[in-house]
């Protein structure tokens, strides 16, 4: 049995469709058409039939399905074992961490890591869809809130303060608000898209709900930009907002709220020598910055 084209059929059932399957495995749309088509001629059975919500797994197919999962899991255990081998730490590790995380915390570390250890190759994935370590999306997962539901294992590393912050001309025409009544004579950036940052998004609407939205934004870049061209106040984690000087905190002795930082991999991967060497440099960092990543 080709391992490739199994994994191909994986992708085609998480993707729906064969254009999905193409674009997350970066192939082309009639490359895993045929590659379906060379499995299920192998298997001499459909897998797949159509259906107006897109491909549709037959009940061979999803018997099948249950068999390249547990092929999957026990590829990840060979990879694992092979990479554990020798003393030496090398190899690709993928990170999925956030955006703000990377940015404004963990990036201004990598150097060091790097120069530390040459023979591992770091990829960042930032983008904000959750990728999935069993599918060999990542190794290691930085998340926000919650571990997620894919048996990893790891721990909290940090807590991720979150604040209201003005620019300076902002406040200069608008003394800022230090109670709750004060917040109608103010003008918010708001989240266009809270499914990105729900819980940020919701705390927001809750303290702000009595000033006026002046521009909502789907992005965090273009929140950070809103705020410091001083359209209005915007809630934000505190290490974004403290980084930049032009901008200040809104009632500063009063953390808005807490997340935490979740750190994860998948349980058998953490024996591999350059997975270990990441996780333990990104505990590390977190224990140093504790009380910036807080907000303090």
């Amino acid at each position: 049995m080709d391992w490739d084209l199994c994994r191909t059929f994986n992708a085609v059932v998480d993707a729906g469709s064969y254009l999905g399957a193409a674009r997350h495995l970066r192939r082309s749309h009639p490359t895993v058409s045929r590659e379906i088509a060379a499995l299920e001629k192998q298997l001499g059975t459909l897998l797949f039939v159509r259906s107006d919500a897109g491909l549709v797994l037959t009940a061979i197919g999803r018997r099948f399905h249950e068999s390249t999962l547990a092929m999957a899991t026990a590829a990840l255990k060979a990879e694992a074992v092979a990479a554990a081998t020798g003393a030496d730490a090398r190899g690709v590790v993928r990170i999925s961490i956030g955006p703000t995380l990377a940015n404004f915390w963990l990036m201004p570390h990598m150097s060091a890591f790097i120069l530390e250890h040459p023979h591992i190759a770091i990829e960042l994935v930032t983008h904000p869809f959750p990728v999935s370590v069993r599918k060999r999306e990542a190794d290691i997962v930085l998340r926000i809130y919650q571990p997620g539901d894919e048996n990893l294992i790891g721990r909290k590393i940090a807590r991720l303060g979150v604040g209201f912050y003005a620019s300076r001309g902002y406040a200069a025409r608008n003394p800022l608000p230090e109670r709750q009544s004060e917040w109608k004579e103010h003008m918010v950036v708001g989240f266009a898209d809270k499914s990105t940052n729900l819980e940020l998004g919701r705390w927001s609407d809750h303290v702000a709900r009595d000033a006026t939205i002046a521009i909502r934004c789907s992005s965090q870049s273009d929140m950070l930009a809103a705020v410091r061209a001083g359209i209005g106040i915007c809630a934000m984690s505190c290490i974004v907002g403290d980084a930049h000087p032009d901008l200040l905190r809104v009632a500063p002795h009063k953390l808005g709220a807490m997340s935490d930082i979740w750190l994860l991999a998948h349980p058998d991967l953490t024996d591999q020598a350059p997975v270990r060497a990441i996780l333990e440099f990104i505990a590390t960092c977190a224990r140093k910055d504790r009380l910036r990543l807080r907000g303090h």
